[in-house]
């Protein structure tokens, strides 16, 4: 289960909060609505590079998608290295 606290308590006790981290996220309520999310730099980063890849396999699959309605789509390698000038 989620730690929770408040932005009031946030702000009397960010120091401990970020000690804290270490044992999992903490979600900041403010009115009893959560408003924000803290995480440990390590796992902020582990979320980011899984968000990129995520991101890289679903242009994928809408790049196959797209060759598999319109092969003419595809260019070849020999092409794109043309046209990039090498």
């Amino acid at each position: 289960m989620l730690r929770t606290t408040t932005v009031s308590e946030l702000r009397s006790e960010l120091s401990t909060l970020l000690k804290e981290l270490d044992a999992g996220p903490i979600v900041v309520m403010s009115r009893s609505r959560p408003t924000a999310v803290l995480v440990d730099p390590d796992t902020f980063e582990l979320l980011m590079d899984k968000s990129e890849l995520l991101e890289d396999l679903l242009d994928g699959r809408r790049a196959i998608a797209e060759y598999i309605e319109d092969p003419g789509v595809a260019v070849d390698a020999e092409e794109v290295f043309k046209r990039l000038g090498h």
